[in-house]
Formats: C-alpha cells, structure tokens, sequence
C-alpha cells in the first residue's frame, strides 16, 4: 500500500511552531477513506503461542494448576488440557474441587505416560514405540485422549503379525479399539496356521479358542490344520484342557479332514486314545453321522471382467446386453463357477483386491471409445451376504490404477489426472477412504502389492523404455522410500506383481521372463520363463503357486487367446491351467476362500447371473 502526502492532514484550527511541530494543540492522523485496510496475519502465531507456553510451564507463576503423578510435578495450563481432553474438560469446567485447585493428583496411570501426553498437548509431537505404546494407549484411554488413542490404534494395527494378532485383538477390546480388534481377528482368519504355531496361540482361554475355531471364514487348507492346532493347544496343558477336547473337537470339519489322518490319530495320539468321547467324535465326524452340511472350504481364483472382444467388436457404443462377468475358477476341479454379477458391466481400467475374502473393485471407466471418464466408486461382495454393495466412494477418481490389500485395509495407488502417484487407504470398518502420502517418484506404468508388512510399487513413466523404479512405502511411518536394488529389471511394459512366501514376483507383457525379490536381501533374479505372453491380465498367488491371466494375439488373423499358468515355487517351473471363461479385454483378479459348496452353478458368459 502506497501512502499519499494527504494522509497525514492538521486538525483545524491548530498551528505550527518551528520546523512543523504542533502548538496547542495535537496533530489529528485522518485515513484517506479510498486507501484498502490491511488485513495482517502471521502464520506462525498459533505454533509460537504454543511454544512460549511450553517454556512457560516451568515458571509457578505462569502455570495455573500442576499435576501430580506418582513422584512427578507437572505444572501445565487448565484451558489446554481442557481442549484436548474430555476428561480434563470435565474436570476443570465442572463444579469440582478440581476445578479451582492449584494442584490436581492422579491416580492408577502411569507418570512417564502423562508427562508425554502433557508434552503432545504443547508440541503436538508424539513418540511411539513397541516399548511404550501399551501403556501409552492405557493412559490416553483412561485420561479421554482421542487424538492419541487413534494414532496408538494405527501404530498397533501396522505391527500386527502372527506373533502378536491374538494379544493385540485382546488389547484393543479392552482399550475400546474395535477397529483394531476386527482387523487382528481379521488377520487371524487369514492367517491361522501361522498363528496356530506362535507361543500365543497355546496360551488361549478355552472361550476364545471355540470362538476361533467355529469361525465359518477360517482361512486353512487343508482341513487338518485347524484340527492339528487344536490337538497342539491341548498338549501344551493336558492336565487341565483335554477335558475339552471332544466338546472342541466338534467345532472341527472332520468331514474334510484325510481318512489316513484320522486313523492315524485313533491309532497313536494319547488325548485320543484316553478318551471314548473323543474317540466316537472322530469316528462320527469323519463318517458323516454328525448333523450339518458340510463345508467345502477352499482357496479360488475370483475373476471379475470388464469390457470382452465380442463386445468391443460391436463398435463404439455401450452395448446394451448384460453378460456374466463374476466367476470363480476351481483349481482342483479346473472349472469355472458363476457367481452375482458385477453390476457395474463393461467397465474397464478399474482395479480389484480382496480382503478378508471379501471383494473389492475400484474406480475405472465407463462410456465409449471416444467418451470416457473416470469414477470414484467403489464396491464390495462381502462373501456372507453374497451380494454387491457400493461403499464410500473413493477421494479421487481413478482408471488404470493398483489396488492391494495391506494391514486390514484397501490401498488404492495411482491412476488420476496429476502428475503424481495419489494414495489414499479404505478402512471396511468405518466405511471410509483417507489420502496417504503420495509416492516419491511419477510412474504411469506400474504394478503394486503388500509384502511383509510393506507397499510396493514397481513401475516407470510412460516414455518407452524408462527405467523402472522400486518404491517402498511403510504405512507405520506414512513415509515412502525409493530402494536401490541390483538387477532390477531395466524396463517392462505393463508390470504385475504378486506376493507370495515372503518374497515378490514380476512379470511383464512384453516378456515371458519372471522375476523374484527378496525384500530381506534387497536382491532380484530370474526364475522359469513363462510358456506364453499375456496382455492386460494379472498375476496372484493361491497356495504355494502363481497364477498368471491375461489375453494374447496370435497368428495372421489375430486371434485372442486368454490361457492361464501356473508356477510351482518349489519345481521352479510353469503349467498351462485352463483358459479365462469369456475373451475378456481387461479383467481384474484376485484369490479368496469360499465354501464350494455354496456354488454348484457353472459360469456361463452368455447370460448375467443374478445380484
């Protein structure tokens, strides 16, 4: 703002002596009144408010109340507890001897832990660890820090592992953290063989094993497993436990279990042989005697299709027929099963993940050739219900982007407008989507997958032949890292990859060669070559092996192929595994665990099946 020479004017009547300066009387300021206002702001107000109270709370004048922890003083200010605690809130504002006391005792909490909550209260600065996050969560539940709980509920769901998902189930009811305590459930289901052999699995109550147990969504195969980890629990205190044993046994599909491993048992293992009733209920359950239907769980390949050739022949309108488009392929019997149509049809560039056996498709595009346009939405087949609901739409809308499931959420990767790679998370139970940090460097033509605990992406910008780039993002952090590995592969068009033992696989469209990480020894190298190339497919893993889908053109006439493979891990080598059921032009895929018993209805792709 430029201040004109009238600004400044001399009250009337008043007169100057020597050199200007004013007799009698004083010199009136008068603002031209077409000169804008100034409207002053400065940004760091708030933050250096904050940090001259916190260097403040050390002089007794200058503190209103002090806290008394165990052996520990904390001298603090009443109104900024009162902001961030409900607890305090009441405390001070109420009509208790609290409320006007200049020292305020607590009890049954832990000192260390107050004085970092009082410490965040200032900073807004917070330091969690495997060491200190248990009592941290027990002393911000109990002084009604909801900032705080959320952030320790985060940090303890990315720790889940098999080591740790029965006590931080446990930990999160007792704390109030549902969403933490679904999400450990949830990975146990996932996980249960791996559980069953962690030293907190034997320490189980009785209660909690029948819970697990009985839990329809178990993910084992083969059936055994849950019978093996029950004889395990048993073991580990007989005197007191095989009393349960035949009520246990019960909750277990003995129908599906081997004949030679139930006679085995008969034959050999003690608990069984001391007991007549556990005897009878090996002996019925596997005969079949018992009542109930039996279950026919089993890990499948579950295909959801978009836009197929026949219809992209037809030219540039939407067609307007519905043809099936869910299906799962049975790798045992090698048939392809229906199930309820996606009702979102001829869609293409969306992207498919599955969670806790749920499935999940995300964003893509609709309309014609020469008129598309990205959606935010958002799907989901919950197995139970056996239909497809829409959820929260995503933040951003999204085509050709990766979607992967990781600490019992929906990542969602890439593919918007931006010259970035957006993120942003799902969480199923709240129902809602959150941005993340976005990735270190630009990519277009990528692949993702979670991995011991971690993100990955794997892909390069457009320009052909750009070298790819291997990204990490670790979600306990919010922080991404790009990883220097040997012998990444230098370029691939249309990259996926799988996660599978621990390690992660690539492949590529322009290649039939493969690809194998290990994130432990941050190294790549080659393994068998796939027999065919495949286009716009997927690559996902089922048990110990890799699936592989996805069309290619062959011959002078063009003809579209859509042959699948299969990779043994342990033979290193690759085998033709049937064909897609239509000749879809983009697809989506992924693995869950159903009964098949449930779906006796064979996938047929001239007709939608109902949802």
């Amino acid at each position: 703002m430029i201040v004109g020479p009238n600004v400044l004017r001399r009250a009337p009547g008043s007169t100057s002596g020597g050199e200007g300066r004013p007799q009698g009387s004083l010199w009136a300021l008068i603002m031209v009144r077409n000169l804008d206002n100034l409207d002053f702001h400065l940004p760091s107000h708030a933050q250096d408010m904050l940090d001259g109270l916190q260097r403040l709370r050390s002089l007794p004048k200058l503190a209103d109340v002090t806290l008394l922890v165990g052996n520990e003083e904390l001298p603090c200010h009443r109104s900024l507890l009162a902001l961030s605690s409900p607890y305090f809130h009441a405390m001070f504002a109420g009509d208790f001897a609290e409320s006007f006391s200049a020292r305020v005792e607590l009890h049954d909490v832990e000192p260390v832990a107050v004085a970092q909550l009082v410490d965040f209260v200032y900073t807004g600065r917070l330091t969690i660890t495997q060491n200190n996050v248990e009592v941290l969560t027990r002393t911000a539940s109990r002084l009604h820090f909801p900032t705080v709980q959320k952030v320790c509920g985060r940090y303890l769901q990315q720790q889940l592992d098999a080591t740790n998902c029965l006590g931080i189930c446990e930990f999160g009811e007792q704390q109030g953290l549902l969403g933490v305590a679904a999400k450990a459930w949830a990975f146990l289901r996932e996980n249960f063989e791996a559980v069953a052999q962690e030293d907190e699995f034997l320490q189980l109550p009785r209660d909690r094993l029948a819970t697990c147990l009985a839990s329809d969504l178990l993910q084992v195969q083969p059936e055994q497993s849950r019978l093996e980890a029950l004889l395990r629990w048993v073991r580990h205190d007989p005197q007191d436990r095989s009393a349960h044993l035949p009520e246990l046994l019960s909750l277990v599909h003995l129908d599906a279990v081997p004949r030679p491993c139930v006679q085995q048992l008969l034959a050999t293992e003690p608990l069984i042989q001391e007991s007549e009733a556990c005897q009878e209920a090996l002996s019925q359950g596997h005969s079949g005697e018992l009542p109930g239907h039996p279950q026919k769980m089993q890990e499948v390949l579950v295909v959801v299709g978009g836009r197929a050739l026949e219809e992209d022949e037809e030219g540039g309108e939407e067609p307007s027929r519905h043809t099936g488009n869910f299906a799962f392929y049975n790798t045992k019997a090698r048939q392809w099963m229906a199930l309820p149509d996606f009702p979102d049809y001829h869609k293409w560039g969306f992207s498919l993940a599955a969670l806790n056996s749920d499935v999940y498709v995300t964003g893509g595009s609709r309309g014609t050739k020469t008129d598309t346009w990205s959606t935010t939405q958002a799907w989901c087949f919950p197995l139970k219900e056996a239909v497809w609901k829409p959820v929260a739409p995503m933040l951003k809308a999204r085509t050709n982007h990766a979607s992967t499931a990781l600490n019992g959420e929906i990542y969602a990767i890439g593919g918007t407008a931006l010259d970035a790679v957006e993120v942003e998370r799902y969480d199923p139970y709240t129902d809602s989507w959150t941005p993340v940090s976005p990735a270190l460097k630009y990519v277009s033509n990528f692949s993702a997958a979670s991995c011991q605990g971690r993100l990955y992406l794997v892909g390069s910008s457009a320009c052909k032949y750009n070298r790819l780039a291997l990204q990490c993002y670790t979600p306990v952090t919010d922080a991404w890292s790009v990883i220097a590995s040997p012998f990444l592969p230098k370029y691939l068009s249309s990259p996926r990859c799988a996660a599978l033992n621990g390690a992660l696989y690539l492949i590529g469209d322009n290649t039939k060669k493969v690809y194998v990480y290990d994130p432990g020894a941050n190294l790549w190298q080659k393994v068998q070559s796939q027999h065919s190339l495949h286009e716009n497919g997927a690559l996902v893993s089922l048990g110990d092996a890799l699936y592989v889908t996805g069309g290619r053109w062959q011959g002078m006439d063009g003809d579209y192929h859509v042959e699948m493979e299969a990779y043994d891990t342990v033979r290193d080598s690759w085998a033709r595994h049937g064909s897609l059921p239509r000749l879809w032009l983009y697809h989506g895929a992924s693995t869950i665990f159903l009964d098949i018993s449930k779906w006796t209805q064979p996938f047929s792709p001239s007709a939608g099946q109902e949802h």
